[in-house]
């Protein structure tokens, strides 16, 4: 129904394993994240959303959410509940995708993620799946959008909270790489 008015190019579908556990990290440069993400791979992710999606905009979004897998999670604080549901669907060998920069970024060229995504891999031995969206101007009809999924990079052993920023650090410089090659 969308792909007649979008044109979506993925780079790197090879890197999404098709079972076990990974957690999908992405720049957020529109509401159309999610969507244009899965659309990419066969597997289903399962999306952590502020929280204000479920409290805020009445029960047909909230239904609409939990629907689709996704769940809350309070931003700017240490949600144990959205941290407990993230690494029961790890445990499950589900994929969960996180926008470490805890929301929309209008600058389409910068990735400045939270420690947060980091945290949960170092925390339940999980690897990551750098992604990065690229599009030029506003998003409407026949857009054309460049996705590309990088390697995994395996979180470190030394469950620190060093070490999981140093590894934050290296999800943003390849998420970086990656938009730097626009639509190439």
């Amino acid at each position: 129904m969308i792909r007649p008015f979008i044109r979506i190019r993925y780079i790197g579908t090879e890197n999404i394993p098709e079972k076990g556990r990974v957690i999908l990290c992405s720049n957020h440069v529109s509401y159309f994240d999610p969507v244009a993400l899965s659309m990419g791979i066969r597997r289903k992710i399962f999306y952590m959303a502020k929280s204000e999606f479920f409290t805020d905009h009445g029960f047909a979004v909230k239904y609409f959410f939990r629907s689709c897998g996704v769940f809350p999670v309070k931003r700017n604080s240490y949600d144990l509940k959205a941290v407990n549901s993230a690494e029961e669907l790890l445990k499950n060998d589900r994929i969960v995708g996180i926008f470490p920069q805890g929301g929309i970024s209008t600058n389409r060229k910068s990735f400045s993620p939270k420690a947060g995504a980091a945290l949960l891999a170092v925390k339940t031995a999980t690897a990551v799946i750098p992604a990065s969206i690229y599009f030029e101007g506003k998003l409407k009809p026949f857009f054309r959008i460049t996705i590309r999924f990088g390697k995994k990079l395996l979180p470190p052993k030394d469950t620190s909270l060093k070490s999981a920023r140093m590894f934050s650090e290296k999800i943003k410089e390849v998420i970086l790489c990656q938009l730097e090659a626009e639509h190439q």
